[in-house]
């Protein structure tokens, strides 16, 4: 798994490229914890092949954790795949999740 970050006034963009899953969460979670300043986070979900659980919880925690201080939260370009399991949780409905 590969992470670029990229911050834009008060945006963080999280481009991530590979798997999100049990043996790559932990870095993940290191790459997000803290938010540059950012008041709002994009995940850029366009070159990931496959998220575990442990994938989901940490998209879930950075979440909370954006919402918590006001921010807004989005995953973008995400593949159909990785869009099933979203859907299949139910995350599709906590916050916003486009294919674009």
């Amino acid at each position: 798994m590969t992470i670029k970050k990229t911050l834009d006034a008060d945006t963080l963009t999280v481009t991530v490229e590979g798997w999100l899953d049990t043996m790559t969460s932990p870095e993940f979670h290191r790459e997000v914890a803290d938010l540059e300043g950012a008041r709002n986070v994009v995940l850029d979900f366009g070159k990931v092949e496959y998220i575990s659980s442990a994938g989901l919880r940490e998209t879930v925690a950075l979440y909370r954790t954006v919402s918590a201080k006001g921010g807004t939260f989005s995953v973008r370009k995400v593949a159909p795949k990785v869009m099933d399991v979203f859907t299949l949780t139910g995350f599709d409905k906590k916050f916003e999740i486009r294919a674009d």
